[in-house]
């Protein structure tokens, strides 16, 4: 993920293991900030309100697995505000 990058607010139906390989990428899981770096994971069950981003200046390369598979029907992104 490039610096500055970031996801919407999504209440996923599905858990998600991401797996920081470069950088590093920050989370937003029911209200906490959590910041994993290079060989660092994290586990977020369905049902968590998360945001995924990349606030640094470096960019951040990771793995993500989710079980069941990722779908557009089911990740349950918020409507970003306008701007």
């Amino acid at each position: 993920a490039p610096p500055h990058w970031s996801e919407p607010h999504q209440n996923p139906e599905f858990d998600e293991i991401t797996i920081v390989v470069r950088g590093r990428k920050q989370f937003e899981v029911d209200g906490d900030v959590i910041e994993l770096g290079a060989g660092e994971s994290l586990l977020i069950k369905a049902g968590a309100r998360v945001r995924y981003s990349n606030p640094f200046d470096t960019e951040v390369e990771y793995w993500s697995i989710c079980v069941p598979a990722f779908s557009m029907d089911t990740v349950n992104r918020e409507d970003e505000p306008a701007s």
